[in-house]
């Protein structure tokens, strides 16, 4: 979808014309001006990215060309001069000022085509993430705004692939390129000729497309990338459906399986800085809720809608050593955070029901026992973050029960109150 703007300046109504359809040829499309004011003015506003500069304007053909140098420093277009003369100082003049390419008025027309894609196909190029082929962050923020500026209704998806980082420390670059190139095919096998697709991050794509499928697009894209996940993972990791990063000693967060979260906004009629088309899907796609498959929100109101949040303060901690149960409530109090703690499972059954907390701390304090586990795999089910401290040292049973986060005991209280604060937020 993403269209390379193209800017014809020539005082010879007749060879503008002829350059024009001659691009026109190669399906590119192009505007032409004889107006060298109205020429700049465009060129910085819209980011032209290819000039066409015929000797016939009203100004030294070197100087205009380096005047659009100095107004086109935070951007780099291709600068195509056209020159009657056959002088070759005349020609290093040009070059020295600017100029990309300097081209006689008597070149041929498939000559002249064949230079012109030649420095379009470089353009593009030099603009294309070496590892999936598709556009990178400069060009996606332009067709942003280039869809912006349309009158056609697009809407907008956010692609992210949660926990990507984690995959790429513990299966390195090579595993990574794989699973990322293997996602760019299918994001490609689910456009159509005037969709966008164009990477924001390393981990992160833009794509824009028709309204009336964008729905069926994510729907597809989680669909189809749960289904071809195993194919990164050992057995083990793909069947327990995390990832480990360190031994038993180390305290760890829990790392899922990369998941796609894919946040989804449509284009309203206001004309709109790209800047809040990025902010909406970011704020949708913090929305989204802890799963263990991939999963798409559309924010179906207007883009310049705000999100809403709902405050998360409470923490109930089932902790049979008192002294530190004791310590966790007074320190938890101390940082503004409602916290209960309980002793025993009749007790941690009967609060959790009435008092809702959104983190819950739970203490492996028997071996032999099980009822910790038991009650970490019933809040697993509720979606409340769960961090899980034990002196077992059995990490993979804890974070298979259903914990986010597993504390090898003693640990310092400060490490505690910073998760506890993170979980929150």
């Amino acid at each position: 979808m993403y269209k390379t703007r193209i800017l014809i300046i020539s005082n010879r109504k007749e060879l503008s014309a002829k350059l024009k359809k001659l691009i026109e040829n190669l399906a590119q499309s192009a505007l032409y001006t004889n107006d060298l004011s109205y020429a700049l003015k465009i060129i910085q506003s819209q980011e032209i990215e290819f000039i066409i500069i015929s000797d016939t304007i009203k100004e030294k053909l070197s100087s205009f060309i380096e005047k659009i140098r100095v107004l086109t420093y935070n951007f780099r277009p291709i600068i195509i001069a056209i020159s009657k003369s056959s002088d070759l100082k005349d020609r290093l003049e040009v070059l020295e000022h600017g100029a990309d390419d300097v081209i006689g008025e008597e070149i041929s027309k498939s000559e002249f085509q064949m230079r012109f894609m030649a420095h379009l196909r470089r353009y593009i190029e030099s603009y294309l993430n070496p590892i999936t082929g598709i556009y990178d962050k400069y060009i996606t923020h332009k067709a942003i705004r280039q869809s912006l500026a349309e009158d056609n209704n697009y809407s907008y998806l956010l692609i992210k692939i949660k926990n990507a980082l984690t995959y790429r420390t513990t299966h390195g670059e090579i595993a990574w390129e794989k699973a990322i190139k293997t996602l760019s095919a299918i994001i490609n096998s689910a456009l159509s000729k005037d969709d966008y697709i164009g990477h924001i991050s390393d981990d992160e794509f833009i794509l824009i497309t028709n309204p009336m499928i964008a729905e069926q697009i994510a729907s597809f894209l989680t669909f189809a990338f749960d289904n071809i996940l195993n194919k990164f993972y050992s057995e083990d990791e793909f069947s327990n459906n995390f990832t480990m990063e360190f031994n038993d000693n180390k305290e760890e967060n829990k790392k899922g399986l990369m998941r796609l979260n894919i946040a989804v906004c449509e284009k309203n009629n206001q004309k709109l800085d790209y800047r809040l088309v990025l902010n909406n899907l970011y704020e949708t796609l913090n929305l989204l809720k802890e799963t263990e498959k991939s999963i798409y929100l559309i924010d179906r109101a207007k883009i310049q809608g705000e999100v809403s949040s709902i405050s998360k303060n409470k923490v109930l901690v089932y902790e049979q050593d008192e002294a530190l149960s004791y310590l966790l409530k007074n320190v938890c109090e101390l940082n503004n955070i409602i916290v209960k703690t309980v002793f025993e499972k009749t007790q941690f059954q009967e609060e959790y029901g009435n008092f809702k907390p959104d983190v819950v701390i739970l203490d492996w304090g028997n071996k032999n026992e099980s009822t910790s586990l038991d009650i970490a795999k019933q809040i697993s089910k509720d979606n409340i973050k769960l961090i899980f401290s034990s002196s077992y040292l059995n990490k993979k049973e804890i974070l298979k029960s259903g914990a986010d986060l597993y504390i090898p005991k003693p640990y310092e209280i400060d490490d505690m109150i910073n998760w506890i604060k993170k979980f929150l937020n």
